[in-house]
């Protein structure tokens, strides 16, 4: 797996798929991070990942404080406060991401096989080694983009 991706296009990548799905899924701006900010900081994290079969093995996952994703639900459903909750919001901004960072790295027209999002764990241990890392600004919230070499089976 790491003869397959570059970490540093790689990174460059995650950063151009989170930013461009959180404009147009959520109108929220990421911007690169200023500074040396870690995922540890995050208060209230949430974790989320996506598992990728093809064109590669690895896992993508997203870091974030629960105040962003309730940030994201509002803007969505606005005045339908009994439907906030209800919805997977990040888990399918996290698809998203995943979709547009292969299609970036690989090339339109990819075969791309996809496991379905889900939550992590904080207790859950991490799968495998970063290969690459964004951390964003989403308006004064971080949020984090990570690639992780992970080999599955199928």
């Amino acid at each position: 797996m790491n003869d397959t991706i570059d970490p540093g296009r790689a990174a460059a990548l995650l950063m151009e798929a989170l930013s461009s799905t959180f404009a147009d899924l959520a109108f929220i701006d990421v911007e690169p991070a200023a500074g040396a900010a870690s995922e540890k900081d995050i208060v209230s994290p949430l974790r989320a990942a996506i598992d990728v079969l093809k064109p590669v093995s690895c896992r993508l996952e997203i870091s974030c404080p629960a105040g962003l994703r309730d940030r994201i639900e509002a803007i969505l459903f606005q005045d339908k406060i009994e439907e906030r909750g209800e919805q997977d919001s990040l888990l399918e901004i996290l698809n998203v991401v995943a979709g547009q960072f292969l299609t970036l790295y690989f090339g339109a027209g990819t075969d791309v096989k996809l496991e379905l999002p889900q939550y992590l764990y904080l207790a859950e241990p991490d799968e495998g080694a970063i290969l690459a890392q964004a951390a964003g600004d989403a308006e004064g919230e971080p949020v984090f983009a990570t690639l992780r070499s992970v080999r599955y089976r199928y």
